[in-house]
């Protein structure tokens, strides 16, 4: 009968804690907040490819009159 009695012992170790909704919540708020610092770092780098592709297209540009001489 013993390794019924300590199935039953893991199974109750398993079992996790009941959060509070206040736990709930803060618990979702952590998971939006990555999900908005993932976002920020998105736009960031579609920001530095619209930059560089802009920089590029100046570069490409002739410049008409006089050449410095």
């Amino acid at each position: 009968m013993k390794p019924i009695k300590e199935k039953k012992k893991k199974a109750k170790k398993k079992a996790r804690k009941k959060l509070t909704p206040l736990e709930k919540i803060r618990k979702e708020l952590g998971k939006l907040e990555a999900l908005h610092e993932k976002e920020e770092a998105i736009v960031e780098k579609i920001e530095e490819i619209i930059d560089d592709e802009e920089d590029n297209d100046w570069d490409d540009v002739s410049y008409g009159g006089t050449n410095g001489d």
